[in-house]
């Protein structure tokens, strides 16, 4: 597997968007969080809940069946954030999550909250999940278009969230994809404002996968984001051979982006400041 990813901070004071990849050793797992409840506490409930679904799943190795250990991921995410959220100062904080298992022939995705999964084949471009979100609601239900939901000013209310109540029901789902099918990660930062057929541009014509997260960051800020931008990138690339990333763990590459969180030989990002670039393989 290849992976690429970007976040930035956008119009925002701070990030409160968290992101995984694995690093060496660690199982082939995605995710992407945005943290919701002011700005201390957007930011911690993203990071606990990164952590403990990362954890969770690197830990376990006797659920055969992945539809499930990602249910039990999000369930282990979601006591985590709402154990935390009874502390002064982070009280009513929660976030999104959308995480993929990855197997050579299939993925397994789990979502909660509107950070999506997009399946790029080379040619189509398809949103696997669905936004657990009041426009969403309303727009199944044709109240409301497809265009309007991007303007509308209940765009930012969940229906559904980690870490607000005791417990919650992850929407679980199984694809298959090929050799150089790529997967999108993304946080409402990027998705709410860049239409996808330019984020399928994106994918069709950046060089590589760390240019085809800047172009969409890119095109988030030209579309006016308000909201913090994470994209995370990985391509089914069984072939590709290991390279050196000088920059890959806890080591700073000059974009500002802070605070890494590393353990079990993975990768959690906690990006607090001005965003920027970075990239891993696996």
């Amino acid at each position: 597997m290849i992976y690429a990813y970007r976040t930035d901070i956008g119009q925002r004071n701070s990030n409160q968007d968290s992101f995984y990849v694995p690093g060496e050793g660690a199982k082939s797992m995605v995710m992407v969080a945005d943290g919701m409840g002011g700005h201390r506490a957007g930011n911690i409930a993203s990071l606990i809940a990164i952590e403990a679904a990362s954890g969770y799943i690197e830990e376990s190795s006797n659920i055969a069946r992945k539809a499930m250990l990602l249910q039990h991921a999000v369930n282990c995410a979601n006591t985590e954030v709402n154990d935390a959220s009874n502390t002064e100062g982070c009280e009513g904080m929660g976030t999104t999550l959308v995480m993929a298992y990855l197997e050579s022939e299939a993925f397994f995705c789990a979502n909660v909250g509107d950070s999506r999964l997009y399946h790029y084949d080379g040619e189509k471009l398809v949103q696997v999940t669905q936004d657990h979100s009041l426009v969403e609601e309303l727009a199944a239900k044709g109240a409301i278009t497809r265009e309007q939901m991007h303007t509308h000013p209940l765009r930012n209310v969940l229906t559904r969230a980690i870490g607000t109540e005791p417990y919650v029901k992850a929407d679980i789902f199984v694809r298959r994809w090929t050799q150089g099918d790529i997967l999108l990660l993304c946080s409402d930062g990027l998705h709410g404002f860049v239409p996808d057929s330019d984020i399928l541009w994106a994918l069709q014509n950046g060089r590589d996968l760390f240019e085809c997260c800047d172009l969409m960051v890119d095109f988030a800020a030209w579309y006016g984001s308000t909201d913090n931008i994470t994209v995370v990138l990985a391509k089914n690339d069984c072939n590709y051979e290991k390279w050196n990333d000088t920059r890959r763990i806890g080591e700073s590459d000059g974009s500002g982006v802070e605070g890494l969180n590393v353990r079990r030989a993975a990768s959690i990002h906690f990006a607090n400041v001005n965003g920027g670039s970075s990239h891993a393989d696996d």
